[in-house]
Parts: structure tokens; sequence; C-alpha cells
């Protein structure tokens, strides 16, 4: 009994021997990083609700936030195409997280025209279009360009499909049709 180490003491030696390309997780232990683009991949396709065994929501949220970021300021439209990929494709549990990152993508300079233009293809239902103007007007303003990106996802639609959209989804987060 005397004989074996503290846990401790084995937690310094496994971490004094972590190969090379891993860094330190949130457990504390060891694991291999991910780039920015996997990170993004994972955020829109996982979310960060609810958080993880051993990162909170909200710690969550910002590191994905962070790399959602450096991903917009390498490859602007590069990251919404993957952005709209991702949410065209199914993979995501919910599409909370792709417009969240649409919305981080609409101001950010150099991927504003491909934000904007993406607006259908991640909003696909009335409920998505205003999660999207909720997000929006936290942080910016109703500038031409979305004025316009938004009008756009109105006129994109057959008219009976914009009048299931507008009676399906009348209200969402205290915004409504007539709002947005």
């Amino acid at each position: 009994r005397n004989h074996l180490p503290s846990l401790e003491v084995f937690m310094r030696y496994l971490l004094k021997a972590i190969p090379k390309g891993m860094t330190r997780n949130s457990a504390g232990g060891a694991s291999f990083a991910v780039d920015d683009w996997s990170r993004l991949d994972r955020f829109i396709i996982l979310g960060s609700e609810g958080g993880s065994y051993y990162a909170s929501e909200r710690e969550l949220t910002t590191q994905n936030c962070a790399a959602v970021m450096r991903c917009l300021a390498v490859d602007g439209p590069r990251a919404v195409e993957r952005i709209a990929q991702l949410s065209e494709s199914g993979r995501a549990a919910k599409n909370d997280p792709a417009i969240f990152a649409l919305a981080l993508a609409s101001n950010v300079a150099s991927a504003k025209t491909a934000a904007m233009a993406a607006f259908p293809r991640v909003c696909r239902t009335g409920s998505h279009l205003l999660t999207l103007v909720k997000m929006l007007k936290g942080y910016r303003g109703f500038g031409r360009a979305l004025r316009r990106a938004i009008a756009g996802w109105y006129g994109s639609r057959q008219p009976s499909e914009l009048a299931y959209q507008l009676l399906k989804y009348r209200q969402r987060g205290q915004w409504s049709h007539r709002d947005a």
C-alpha cells in the first residue's frame, strides 16, 4: 500500500509524458488538439447547449465562438459555405448553432456578402428566420444589406409556401414576421 504513488503524482507523470501535438483538455488530461475548422464543424453539428461533463456551457460557447471568428477572419466565404453545407446536410441536431454562426459572419466584412447570400440556405423556415433576426438585433443594426437579405427570403418563397411559413411560425422569441 505504501508503494503506490498518489493520484496527484501519477497525473503529474502523465502530463509530463504528453506526446507532441497533444494539449491539456478541460478534464485536466491530455487530448489531441483540433484546428479551428474542425471546431467549427463540431460546433455546427453538436452545438454547446448544456456544456459538457468538464466544461460549462458558457465556457464551451465562448471557445466555439472564438474559433468561428478565427475561421471567418482567415477565410470568411469558406467559413460561411461550410456553415451552410452543414446546416443543409441535416447532420446537426439543431439549426441554432448554424444560425448563430451565420449571425456572427454577417458582422465580418470579408464574410458579410456570403452570409447575406446564405440566409435562405441556413434559414429554411420562418422560425429559423425569426431566430436569426433576434440574434442580429442583439448586436447590430438593420442596414440595407440585411433588410435586402430578409426581403429576399420572403421573396424567394412560393406564395403557398410563404403563407404556410407565416401561419405556422407566427412569432418566435418576441419577434413576428411583421417586425422582420
